[in-house]
């Protein structure tokens, strides 16, 4: 199965490199594009780099083989993705081959669009740039978001009839919240600094705000938390029905359930999110298998669902220029 971490996108590079370069070089070079523009230093106040131990670690996909965690809680700052297209041209695509950056954008062209933990929102945002003219913006964004995900590779566990019911039965597994907010967050997260921007009357409120607001802090920290609920249930029914499908409907059952209420004329966008909130907790969701088979599906899962339909573009954020007419 394709599937789109920091392993596979490094091999895919590493193909396409005009010149022999060893793996914990290459790792480097890519660590400079989050490590230069954020001004991160080791301990020793030394530029930050991986050993060989280390990188095989990363390539082999064995424990302990993520990206260093300052690269990947640094990777979605602002400095580093308005730096990442200059820093690939420079960087990287002038030390590919000529000859096999085509098949390098096809080849991970096909690993997005075959990786199904993938949302087709964030496939078409990777893929927008897949092309020659734009290839250090796809190679880029593409890197930076490998960073994101879990490069360790797991365990095929479920294999039988039976293993698969039990899974079903015990509780998911939760998934942390990250300390920093990630690239696939950022668009119901941008809506929700929004919220409180408009709470605030502060138009360009964004998260660097926001520790000076303990309400708006609080809040925000429950609704990543609601949002991870539900990817913890997008993972699992990867697990027991082999693709998303039934998460899709999870998110239809939602949106029908809440769309009118989102509709409607409010004071503020936090009304309008209480609102909706409060409607998608009390929304029946029984044509999705997943309320039928397990018991995954509870108030903070449907509440982070509200976040994917916001990510997704189904709802369109929360705040609406006519807010302040509602009566």
């Amino acid at each position: 199965m394709a599937e789109l971490v920091f392993a596979t996108y490094l091999k895919e590079l590493k193909n396409a490199w005009a010149e022999e370069i060893a793996d914990p070089d290459l790792i480097n070079l890519l660590y400079d594009a989050v490590s230069e523009p954020m001004e991160l230093v080791n301990k020793e106040n030394g530029t930050i780099t991986t050993e060989k131990s280390a990188a095989s670690k990363i390539v082999n996909r064995q424990k302990g083989g993520n990206a260093l965690k300052v690269i990947r809680t640094n990777a979605n700052k602002d400095k580093v993705r308005s730096n990442i297209e200059q820093y690939f041209e420079k960087n990287v695509v002038k030390r590919l081959h000529s000859d096999c950056i085509d098949d390098l954008i096809s080849n991970l062209k096909k690993i997005i669009e075959g990786d199904s933990s993938i949302s087709e929102a964030k496939k078409e945002e990777l893929l927008k740039n897949a092309s020659r003219n734009k290839v250090a913006a796809f190679l880029g964004f593409t890197y930076l978001y490998s960073l994101t995900r879990d490069n360790v590779l797991k365990e095929i566990r479920i294999k039988t009839t039976q293993e698969i019911e039990d899974y079903k039965r015990h509780p998911l597994r939760e998934i942390p919240t990250p300390p920093e907010v990630i690239e696939e967050e950022r668009k119901y997260a941008d809506a929700l600094m929004a919220v409180y921007g408009q709470a605030e009357g502060i138009p360009d409120f964004d998260e660097s705000m926001i520790a000076g607001f303990p309400k708006h802090q609080q809040h925000f920290s429950d609704q990543r938390g609601y949002y991870f609920a539900a990817e913890a249930v997008r993972r699992g029914t990867r697990d027991i029905y082999s693709d998303e499908s039934q998460f899709d409907v999870l998110k239809n059952e939602t949106y029908e359930g809440v769309k009118e209420v989102w509709e409607e004329e409010y004071k503020s966008g936090y009304a309008r999110l209480r609102k909706v909130m409060s409607q998608a907790s009390a929304t029946r969701v029984d044509k999705c298998w997943l309320s039928r088979d397990t018991d995954w599906v509870g108030n903070p899962q449907k509440k982070g669902v509200c976040h994917f339909l916001v990510k997704e573009g189904k709802l369109d954020g929360w705040v609406r220029d006519d807010d302040e007419q509602a009566i």
